[in-house]
């Protein structure tokens, strides 16, 4: 029989790119757990085996259970979604350890971000104060994002919330009898964060898709609409270096009238193309709009409103770009120095607006984008769908250039990895 007092034990086990016991056996012993979880190493990889670390912790610890007859369950807590090759290697095995040995995992983590694998961590150097933007793990909330990964001229930056952990923690939680609980805290060092909360009833027809992620695909590709989606989210994917090519364009610009020159005039030439990239990729999602309507997923109907209006607004922004570009080459802004002689301008940033300078080139698609914009907020209330919406409404159509300013000193910092 179990000691009243050794009813309850626990182990420690921490991971980054690698794994590590501080416990040998289990213990029952509060101070002892304390003990292990200060020698938790602030680990200096940048690297997270989520996945793998389940797995190996249930495996190092089921033999205790088994032996004494106890229940085993394990408490994941991180602030990040892990390692994108790691979870797709391994969240299946570690479900399958996680059933086989009647473990019940329990995540405490952060909210995913809407659609999108990473989120970017505010870091200060404590020497010259200077501050980064660190890239995280942090998503999506489906076994493979379900929205644009690009804000229009870039890849995101934002931090919009999705209103659902990471897949692969709450799919662990689910599979294996847990729970996964969102840490409430507001993330103050989350970059373009958006510390909205979403209603569990607003949220309910809209739960993301937690099978594993062959029946996803398996799912997804019998669907010519979400097919269409997932297509133009690879043809407008960032982070492939053939894509990138034709769905990015320069946000930042030197301040060297000649070199500016020199920029604009490469960078009109991609605005055009990406253009007519935005524009194929419309019509894409207009072939399957038919579709639209028998798409019992409320997901799915959420997800290609959102994209249709986003190509658009995304194609009238790049007009936009291309033209005054165009301009400013020919008039060119006076540079004033905003931040004082002593922290002279060193480039020009790439901002959204609302006044436009296409005119009656872009008038009636503005309209349409608009209105197409506010139906998401109508049909889709109270969901991240209807926040991206508002979101794209309020940087408006049109673009600027803004002085900014380099700091010699950031080329000499050393970034932590995270």
């Amino acid at each position: 029989d179990v000691a009243a007092g050794d009813a309850l034990m626990g182990a420690v086990t921490s991971y980054g790119a690698e794994f590590k016991i501080h416990t040998p056996k289990p213990t029952a012993n509060v101070d002892d757990i304390r003990a292990a979880i200060s020698e938790v190493p602030n680990d200096q990889s940048g690297k997270e085996m989520m996945c793998s670390a389940v797995q190996y912790s249930i495996s190092a610890f089921h033999k205790y259970a088994t032996s004494g007859r106890r229940q085993l369950a394990l408490i994941l807590v991180t602030d990040e979604s892990g390692e994108e090759e790691d979870n797709f290697q391994n969240l299946e095995a570690a479900v399958k350890e996680a059933r086989e040995t009647r473990c019940a995992v329990y995540a405490l983590g952060r909210e995913a971000v809407f659609g999108y694998p990473y989120a970017h961590m505010r870091w200060t150097d404590p020497q010259t104060k200077l501050t980064f933007w660190l890239r995280i793990n942090r998503g999506p909330e489906t076994p493979l994002p379900e929205q644009l990964q690009i804000d229009g001229f870039t890849r995101r930056w934002d931090a919009h919330p999705s209103g659902f952990g990471p897949y692969e923690q709450v799919r662990l939680a689910r599979e294996t009898g847990g729970v996964f609980f969102m840490l409430p805290s507001p993330e103050v060092n989350l970059v373009a964060r958006d510390d909205r909360k979403y209603e569990l009833e607003r949220m309910r027809p809209y739960l993301p898709d937690l099978s594993s992620r062959f029946e996803y695909l398996k799912k997804r590709d019998k669907s010519k609409l979400r097919s269409a989606l997932w297509q133009v989210i690879m043809d407008l994917n960032p982070y492939n270096p053939k894509s990138s090519k034709y769905c990015t364009v320069l946000v930042t610009f030197p301040i060297d009238p000649q070199e500016f020159a020199k920029a604009a005039v490469e960078n009109h030439q991609t605005a055009l193309g990406m253009y007519e990239y935005l524009l194929q990729a419309e019509k894409m999602l207009d072939k399957v709009k038919p579709l639209r309507s028998r798409e019992q997923s409320f997901r799915w109907q959420a997800s290609y409103d959102l994209m249709y209006a986003q190509v658009i607004t995304y194609r009238i922004r790049i007009q936009e770009y291309a033209a005054y570009l165009e301009e400013f080459v020919k008039h060119p802004k006076e540079v004033t120095n905003p931040m004082g002689t002593g922290h002279p301008t060193t480039h020009w940033d790439i901002r959204t607006r609302k006044p436009t300078i296409t005119g009656d080139k872009t008038k009636v698609d503005i309209e349409r984008a608009t209105a197409l914009l506010k139906e998401i907020v109508r049909l889709h209330p109270g969901t991240p769908y209807a926040a991206r919406a508002e979101w794209e409404l309020h940087r408006g159509f049109g673009v600027e250039l803004i002085e900014a300013r380099y700091d010699p000193r950031r080329g000499s910092v050393k970034v932590p990895s995270l």
